[in-house]
């Protein structure tokens, strides 16, 4: 549980809607504009420009040595500056087609002892003048800070009239829209290291603000029950586990849904069990500890990070990314495909008491249907391994994800379990 800042930044976007028009995508009963872009192909990276990187074999973006540096401080470090040999990739200018309102930028990258990768975005507003580049994510995969890691770490202090960034989200201002943006990704190496950063893929989704939820729930496409064999990790196992990555119990909701939806998919990837040798967790299942260790937040203060969970399953042989979906008929084209969609959400207990709790901040697996379209969900949320698996009441669930986070979800599979044919006649979400 415990994603404070998606209702935070739900708060405001309800102030800022009382206080301006509504945008003029925004009305009642339409589909929201959701946009995917996704670049992970030498074909896809050579459309954008490429300052001191060049392809390796397998198509993925590496640094090459010597030509272009820069020195980055680490806040969280004892302050001495490091430098590095660096390389970036600037996306073309992406057209939306609308007036956007918000983007979340996600990545796969490997990120070698030392090595990290800087994400920054920008925005073109509709009178054409540009927003400046606003960091969204410093991601390192590694621990080993006295060997060179970074801390990864989103960045605060970057709003000004035109936006604001909530830990991994651009949000424009009222009035500040955008017709269309780039994406960046800048790639650190060591200076004198062999080692360098690889960018597999990077990826963004824009929308329209949405609003409130107004829509009718969603049909059942599937037409019978559809459930996936998913593995059920509790968060709550880990109560008192590592208090300085957040102590386990509720904060561990995205770490622990990010390591079902990753165990589900075989013995290929998981965690080797060398580097979970030294997880202290009493009540079994050390990947949970390791993927919230491996997932925080240096600023945030937390593993929910979206883009970075995206980034750790990715480790672990994984294509990933962060996208909304506008309902559950979305989500079950997924699991028809085989593939468990992890939501982020929150709702009052009154919202839906067939949870049993309420909570500023969740997240949870969709690993199937009923036969009559309720979701069969693994909420990490549970008392035991045992009483994870739930059945929520369709209606109730859409309404809460759809109203509390616009329907965020992150997006794991295999790049041999292919992704499902989009929707025809809506804005392509993934």
């Amino acid at each position: 549980m415990l994603r404070t800042r998606g209702l935070l930044l739900s708060l405001i976007m309800v102030l800022v809607a009382l206080l301006a028009p509504w945008p003029a995508a925004a009305v009642m009963g339409e589909p929201a504009d959701i946009t995917l872009q996704r670049w992970d192909s030498r074909r896809d990276f050579v459309r954008g420009a490429a300052d001191n990187l060049r392809f390796d074999r397998d198509g993925a973006l590496v640094v090459r040595a010597g030509t272009k540096t820069a020195a980055y401080t680490d806040p969280f470090g004892d302050g001495t500056p490091r430098h590095y040999d660096v390389g970036s990739w600037t996306s073309p200018v992406v057209e939306l087609g609308y007036a956007g309102d918000e983007a979340v930028a996600s990545w796969n990258a490997r990120t070698p002892t030392g090595t990290f990768v800087e994400t920054t975005f920008r925005g073109r507003k509709l009178d054409g003048s540009w927003t400046k580049w606003y960091v969204l994510g410093r991601w390192a995969s590694g621990n080993d800070f006295a060997r060179g890691d970074i801390h990864r770490t989103s960045l605060n202090g970057q709003n000004d009239q035109d936006a604001a960034i909530y830990t991994d989200t651009f949000s424009v201002r009222t009035g500040k829209e955008i017709g269309a943006y780039q994406v960046r990704a800048t790639l650190f190496r060591p200076r004198g290291s062999q080692a360098t950063p690889r960018l597999g893929a990077l990826t963004v989704m824009s929308n329209e603000y949405i609003g409130a939820y107004d829509r009718p729930t969603s049909a059942f496409t599937l037409g019978r029950q559809v459930e996936l064999a998913v593995p059920r990790f509790s968060q709550n196992i880990h109560r008192g586990e590592y208090p300085e990555f957040g102590g386990g119990g509720q904060v561990w909701c995205s770490p622990t849904s990010t390591s079902m939806v990753q165990y589900s998919f075989g013995a290929d990837h998981e965690v080797p069990a060398a580097e979970l040798a030294g997880i202290v967790a009493p009540n079994g299942d050390p990947q949970v500890p390791y993927a919230a260790i491996n997932t925080w937040d240096y600023t945030y203060e937390g593993a929910g990070n979206w883009p970075f969970n995206a980034a750790y399953a990715h480790r672990f042989g994984l294509d990933t990314f962060v996208t909304r979906l506008r309902s559950l008929a979305e989500a079950e084209r997924f699991i028809a495909a085989g593939i468990p969609v992890i939501t982020s959400l929150s709702w009052d207990l009154e919202e839906m008491p067939e949870a049993g709790y309420e909570t500023n901040g969740h997240l949870m697996v969709i690993i199937g249907f009923t036969a009559d379209g309720d979701p069969i969900l693994n909420d990490p949320a549970s008392s035991s391994n045992d009483a994870v698996r739930n059945v929520y009441t369709r209606e109730n669930f859409e309404r809460v994800w759809q109203d509390s986070t616009d329907g965020i979800v992150y997006i794991y599979h295999p790049a041999d379990v292919a992704l499902p044919t989009p929707v025809e006649g809506v804005t392509p979400n993934w």
